[in-house]
């Protein structure tokens, strides 16, 4: 109708193809504009028909009679009702705004379904970002942990190796010789299952010793444990949380010497 810019229309025309909920919505008002102008259409008047034929039998007796004064086209143009040319030209201008302002709601509810959508998966990959991010991060940190523990001249490093059931497992304990501080990590360990718990073990003159459970849920991170002033190797099994005053050795993951 000439009310919408073209930008107005060239969104509204790459929403409707690619989004089927508008592509229903323009359908469905399209339908409802057919329908008003078929309600609102108007027949003409008795009186402006009479009016067309006195004008057209005017018009034949003129050219039969040159005499005869001609009748100005004005005078069918008076005798017309007023009613009769107001309302057509009212209804046809009331049904244009009706569906200018139609197409306008349309691309408007478009536009904002379009953008609403967009914004939701902007957010959802924002979110996700920023979860990668914090993961990174706290995978940083604990790296950084072990680093500055290596670098530790009075840190000894033992490496526990996965036993016969378990030998791709892996463990590290940080052992401060001076201090007699441990730290543990427990590398790539599964997640301990509901109800249990892993627990370290010092093995002193061939008697094992508790270096402290680990905490659940935290396999990934560097946990200091109790302190250790000698031992001959180090262990850790899988217990009831809170520990055991003595380790089950069925359930043990790994071991090694120092």
């Amino acid at each position: 109708m000439g009310l919408a810019s073209e930008e107005e229309v060239s969104i509204l025309m790459c929403i409707r193809k690619h989004n089927t909920e508008v592509e229903q919505a323009i359908l469905e008002a399209e339908m409802t504009f057919e329908d008003l102008a078929t309600s609102q259409a108007m027949s003409p008047p008795p009186e402006l028909k009479a009016a067309i034929w006195n004008k057209i039998s005017s018009q034949e007796t003129t050219n039969s009679s040159p005499l005869e004064p001609q009748v100005e086209d004005s005078a069918v143009i008076h005798e017309l009702p007023s009613s009769a040319t107001e309302k057509p030209i009212r209804s046809l201008a009331s049904r244009n705004w009706a569906i200018a302002a139609s197409i306008l709601l349309v691309a408007s509810i478009g536009a904002n379904i379009f953008y609403h959508n967009q914004s939701i998966n902007d957010q959802d990959i924002l979110v996700q970002a920023l979860v990668e991010n914090q993961s990174t991060q706290q995978e940083l940190q604990h790296f950084q942990e072990k680093w500055k523990l290596l670098q530790d001249p009075v840190i000894k490093t033992v490496t526990l190796a996965g036993v016969e059931q378990h030998p791709q497992l892996k463990a590290h304990v940080f052992w401060n010789t001076k201090t007699t501080d441990v730290y543990l990590s427990l590398e790539n360990l599964p997640a301990a299952p509901k109800g249990k718990q892993y627990q370290l073990w010092a093995m002193v003159d061939g008697k094992p010793v508790d270096a402290g459970v680990f905490p659940l849920g935290k396999t990934d991170q560097v946990t200091i444990m109790h302190q250790i002033p000698k031992a001959q190797a180090f262990a850790i099994t899988l217990e009831t949380i809170g520990g055991n005053p003595t380790p089950d050795l069925t359930q043990l993951y790994v071991m090694g010497n120092t």
